[in-house]
């Protein structure tokens, strides 16, 4: 049976660890799956991302028509300590959550290896960070309404009793439905926790979990004994990401642990517009966020609940002017890595309310017309998310603390690491956003160069980056476009007809020789 890379489509051997024309990896877990659909139902589309505990694929659920997206934990990573039970954890979690915008879990299965997979709703769109590294700040009312829903999304989250505890640019995902409708939807739960755990935000070797340009002084350990982190960490998290929407950049910037470290404990972020000149001025708004941005969470939001409804209210007034981005396109394909995971802190107080379990015969988040679910609003108690505190040190005692944990050796493990948040890695540009809806594969025997793609309806050419050498993956608009390859070992060349539909990817294989007899002529001899 063929083998075909899952990235460039082309015909390989699978015996190879990398594609030769791509160098995406090819996988045992790949060799097996291809041909045989996982559970006998999950056709492998192509791979989205490689993070710390997981592999993601987009899949086809074959009798179902729909597509998935699996999230396999690696089998390195299985037999670490722990390993199973925080990718077991994170599915539980996720099935106390049914919100429009938080991702749905829809599946979670053990293969006959022992590994774990689990299967998640499939986001056609783009994160919040690339949104904005692509169109730099947007505009205030733009960042309001994204922000309004993520919030409804981070709400519905802890009255399920769960700290997110990864808020990012990376972990927002905005897409738009068949009527152009936009959603916002969270993501990953792989380092949230409930809330009446008692653990910190660290692993069991003392590292830190998360990306510390978005994490609260909560997160550093800043809490006095008997003190938990709860839902206002997030609210804090989410401040430095609206700033980032209306700046382009973080509040908090630095190049090392300890100094993020003093920064959250005791940094005030500049104004909007010291950052952003050209933002419209806004006081209102920049007191919202400074406020969800306090370093005492006593005078924070006291949920999201409550930042989202500021927010609604301050919406109409605000400008549209300024870094609002155009439309998004109906074809995006998700890239987003998975964020390193360590094991899921659930809201401290009282037990968090019962949130609805998934119902494997629910209706998903958006219905077979587009139409979103409506949103499930309920009345919070904020006695779950704000516990009562105990007395506080003084914020210079944290910070001499700190100090002395970090001169004991804590942070300088973490700068000889340099763990990823610090240094977000950028997606390949091929694969952080398909800008073409659908996509062509070519291929030619014995090899060819595109010279050119032409729309038949309107007869425009498509722009080719010389040489464009076979194998060659071409995204195109939906439409009938001429293809035509050329060898200069063969007089004449190949034009094939192909008609591109939105979403789809097709092979194209052509042949200026037969592979079997041929004997290959020389450059600038013989006709074939």
């Amino acid at each position: 049976m063929p083998f075909f890379c899952i990235h460039c489509r082309s015909e390989i051997d699978s015996k190879f660890k990398a594609c030769p024309y791509c160098g995406e990896p090819i996988t045992d877990f790949l060799r097996k799956h291809l041909e045989h659909p996982l559970d006998g139902k999950y056709q492998i589309l192509s791979r989205l991302g490689v993070g710390g505990m997981g592999e993601v694929y987009k899949v086809l659920h074959l009798h179902l028509n729909s597509i998935r997206v699996i999230k396999l934990m690696r089998s390195s990573i299985a037999n670490e300590p722990g390993a199973d039970d925080r990718f077991l954890r994170e599915a539980r979690l996720a099935t106390r959550i049914n919100h429009p915008n938080v991702a749905q879990l829809y599946d979670f299965s053990t293969l006959d290896d022992s590994s774990r997979y689990m299967v998640w709703e499939y986001i056609e769109g783009t994160n919040l960070h690339e949104l904005i590294e692509t169109h730099g700040p947007l505009s205030p009312k733009y960042a309001a309404q994204l922000a309004i829903e993520a919030l409804h999304g981070l709400d519905a989250i802890h009255r399920a009793g769960i700290v997110h505890r990864d808020i990012s640019p990376e972990n927002i995902m905005i897409d738009r439905d068949e009527d152009g409708e936009q959603h916002v939807k969270l993501i990953d739960l792989g380092i949230a926790k409930q809330g009446d755990s008692t653990e910190a935000n660290k692993t069991k070797t003392g590292m830190f979990v998360g990306k510390w340009k978005y994490c609260s002084p909560e997160h550093l350990g800043m809490l006095d004994a008997g003190e938990r982190i709860d839902g206002r960490a997030d609210i804090y998290s989410f401040g430095i990401v609206l700033y980032e929407m209306l700046t382009g950049v973080p509040p908090f910037q630095a190049d090392t642990p300890h100094a993020y470290l003093m920064l959250h404990a005791s940094e005030k972020p500049k104004a909007l517009r010291a950052v952003n000149p050209s933002m419209p001025s806004s006081p209102e708004l920049e007191a919202l966020i400074f406020r969800a941005l306090e370093k005492d969470r006593k005078k924070r939001f006291a949920s999201a609940r409550e930042m989202a409804r500021a927010l609604e209210e301050l919406e109409p007034s605000l400008d549209d002017q300024t870094g609002a981005p155009p439309p998004l396109p109906k074809a995006f394909e998700v890239t987003e890595e998975p964020t390193k995971v360590a094991t899921p802190t659930v809201l401290s107080g009282n037990a968090p309310p019962k949130a609805p379990r998934v119902d494997a015969n629910a209706p998903t988040i958006l219905t077979a017309n587009g139409e979103p679910m409506s949103r499930p609003l309920r009345k919070v108690s904020t006695t779950n998310v704000v516990p009562v505190p105990a007395p506080r040190r003084s914020m210079m005692g944290w910070i001499v603390i700190a100090l002395v944990i970090i001169a004991a050796g804590a942070i300088a493990a973490f700068v000889l690491r340099k763990p990823a948040p610090i240094e977000l890695k950028k997606p390949e540009p091929a694969r952080v956003v398909a800008l073409a809806p659908g996509r062509v594969a070519l291929n030619a025997f014995p090899w060819a160069e595109v010279t050119s793609i032409r729309n038949v309806a309107n007869g425009a050419t498509v722009e080719l980056k010389a040489p464009f050498v076979t194998p060659a993956p071409v995204d195109l608009a939906p439409g009938t476009y001429e293809i035509t390859l050329s060898n200069p070992a063969f007089r004449s060349p190949i034009t094939r007809t192909v008609d591109v539909k939105a979403g789809q990817e097709q092979l194209i294989n052509v042949a200026f020789a037969d592979p079997a007899t041929a004997t290959l002529p020389q450059l600038g001899g013989g006709t074939p």
